[in-house]
């Protein structure tokens, strides 16, 4: 029988129920993106609106639909957020304020809604089939440049992680030290794509090796990383409250250290 108390076992359970929905929102983001809406790879910053329309016209039913599917995978970025800042929290036993979760709580959910404005930019432009071109396209601008230009509180979320783990000074190892480094260089690499705004064409527009490919290309072994490592850690810091409350000496996962 298990020696975990009943409000532990729950809070288990219920970190999980966000892991799944941060594995959730990877899911449904990319299929969203990519074989539904067909937005990855990229248009060309150069397309004019009346081209555009040309590109997704004759799908507008399958853009529409991964518009919702993306919509809905960047809203579970939310509950996502929330096991974030409580893991980040865990990393700040014994200070008075859990100031880095809290920031990243606050990150998280702003992050949140940088990610879901997209799909609901995306929305106002293919709404209709006869949608002037020029509005087509503005609106395509303004899209492609928020979701390069949000780095700002994604970045912040990584970096209030980080900054909990390299300052930890008591409690049970809940991540690998390269881990928090890792979320200090996806930081820095997903800022690359602010560069988009200045150019048209090239590496550095928004459909280019840097403006696009490098925040992106490394975001998803990113996160493939990231699941592994919090799923880990749940599993690791329910044991540390089994033998908590059995009386043992709670003792560091090795495989976390």
């Amino acid at each position: 029988m298990s020696n975990i108390t009943p409000a532990q076992f729950v809070h288990h359970k219920v970190q999980l129920g966000l892991w799944a929905c941060g594995v959730g929102f990877g899911v449904l983001f990319f299929v969203g993106l990519a074989p539904l809406s067909g937005f990855i790879p990229p248009p060309s910053p150069e397309l004019s609106g009346a081209e555009l329309l040309a590109k997704y016209g004759d799908n507008l039913n399958l853009v529409k639909l991964g518009i919702v599917v993306g919509l809905l995978g960047a809203t579970l970025l939310v509950p996502w957020s929330a096991l974030v800042a409580i893991q980040t929290a865990r990393l700040e036993e014994g200070r008075r304020f859990p100031l880095w979760g809290i920031f990243s709580a606050m990150a998280g959910c702003v992050n949140a809604v940088a990610f879901i404005l997209p799909f609901i930019f995306w929305a106002g432009a293919y709404y209709r089939a006869d949608r002037s071109p020029e509005l087509v396209q503005l609106i395509s601008d303004m899209t492609w440049i928020e979701f390069l230009l949000f780095f700002p509180t994604f970045s912040m979320q990584l970096f209030c992680l980080a900054m909990a783990g390299l300052t930890q000074r008591q409690g049970p190892e809940v991540f690998p030290r390269w881990f928090y480094y890792l979320n200090l260089w996806m930081a820095l690499v997903g800022s690359t794509g602010i560069l988009a705004i200045f150019f048209f064409s090239g590496p550095f527009a928004w459909n280019g090796a840097v403006g696009f490919y490098l925040p992106v290309g490394s975001y998803v072994p990113f996160l493939l990383i990231t699941w592994w490592q919090f799923y880990r850690a749940i599993k690791a810091e329910k044991r540390y409250y089994e033998e908590l409350a059995a009386g043992d000496e709670p003792r560091v996962e090795p495989a976390l250290v």
